[in-house]
């Protein structure tokens, strides 16, 4: 039986993932009813403090590029890639690790591959050498972002067994750099150059490459929101990191339990939660980041299908676990023991 309920979840992620957007947490939901009402199965539990965790640093992240911030990283990404145009094959995919690693969102590098794209075709470089290394640097960066979905729902997995922050960082950060480096040494040779690729020529003998828009200009009291929503995102950052690595900055309390006077500090989780809506609070009074922008932007779109997705699939992974929680324990028994 668990061989039949294992086919049904892959089927389920399977399917979800064909289609797209918030299709895997919904079409887990189906795989819940199977589970919970055909197989019997405990109905498991939603991971409540990840989602928590990742719902709080998307309404910062929100409320920042609703500010201007994330205009204003990417201007400052450009300013720093034109400087060295030959090299855009190194420093994009660098300049792209660093700007999402700091932003805790890939959605920064729809803005920047443009840039990366016309850099490297005034350069005489091929666009899909940096740009190619750009979308995995964008992965790595996102994984090692301190503050990214994903950073913060392997927290929310590992804090039960005494991993904290920075010993995750300690091990995420520099692998993914290094990683992000030797990808772009590699992709140094990748095609033709441009002077001698006959397909290129033709297009652009014929004006089929066009220049890139204008990104965004901020001035005056634009700038000056965008520079304080993004300067107040990363001191939060950086309290996050400290309180992780100091872990008795974290508040202690006091609660009566069966008339019992109880000590207790607050988690990790609820730590991150609770800045992070601060921050997010902040932005609107002092940066006039627009609630409804915050809502309707593109990190809080993204950020609820990722909501869902982890619901959905966390949700019936724990179902399924805790259904045959004996079998599976067993099996890895036996095969360690082999």
């Amino acid at each position: 039986m668990i061989w039949l309920q294992l086919a049904i979840f892959l089927a389920c992620i399977v399917i979800g993932a064909r289609l797209g957007g918030i299709g895997m947490g919904t079409v887990a939901g189906l795989g819940l009813i199977i589970f919970v009402f055909v197989f019997k199965l405990p109905e498991g539990s939603p991971p409540i403090i990840v989602l928590g965790m990742i719902l709080a640093v998307i309404t910062a992240l929100a409320a920042m590029e609703a500010a201007g911030g994330l205009d204003f990283l990417v201007s400052i990404a450009e300013k720093v890639m034109r400087k060295r145009p030959q090299n855009i094959t190194i420093v994009g995919p660098i300049v792209t690790y660093i700007l999402i690693f700091a932003s805790g969102t890939q959605h920064v590098i729809y803005a920047l591959l443009p840039v990366i794209a016309e850099i490297s075709r005034k350069s005489g470089i091929r666009p899909e050498r940096p740009m190619a290394m750009s979308v995995i640097a964008a992965q790595q960066g996102v994984i090692a972002s301190p503050i990214s979905a994903a950073s913060v729902a392997l927290l929310g997995v590992l804090v039960g067994l005494d991993v904290t922050l920075p010993q995750i960082l300690m091990v995420i950060v520099p692998s993914t750099f290094l990683a992000t480096i030797i990808g772009s040494l590699v992709m140094l040779r990748k095609g033709k150059e441009l002077a001698d690729d006959e397909a290129y020529q033709e297009k652009l003998s014929k004006g089929l490459i066009t220049a890139m828009e204008e990104l965004k200009i901020l001035e005056g009291k634009q700038l000056k929101r965008a520079k304080g929503s993004t300067y107040l995102f990363f001191a939060a950052i950086i309290i996050v990191v400290f309180i992780g690595i100091f872990p008795q900055m974290r508040p202690t309390y006091e609660s009566i339990v069966d008339g019992i006077t109880q000590s207790g500090q607050i988690g990790m989780g609820a730590t991150i939660m609770i800045i992070m809506l601060a921050v997010a609070g902040l932005m609107m009074v002092f940066f006039k980041a627009d609630a409804g922008k915050t809502v309707r932007g593109n990190i809080m779109r993204s950020g609820i299908v990722a909501l869902i997705s982890i619901l959905g699939i966390s949700w019936l992974g724990s179902s399924f676990f805790e259904g045959n929680k004996i079998e599976i324990i067993q099996g890895i028994s036996t095969a360690i023991e082999g």
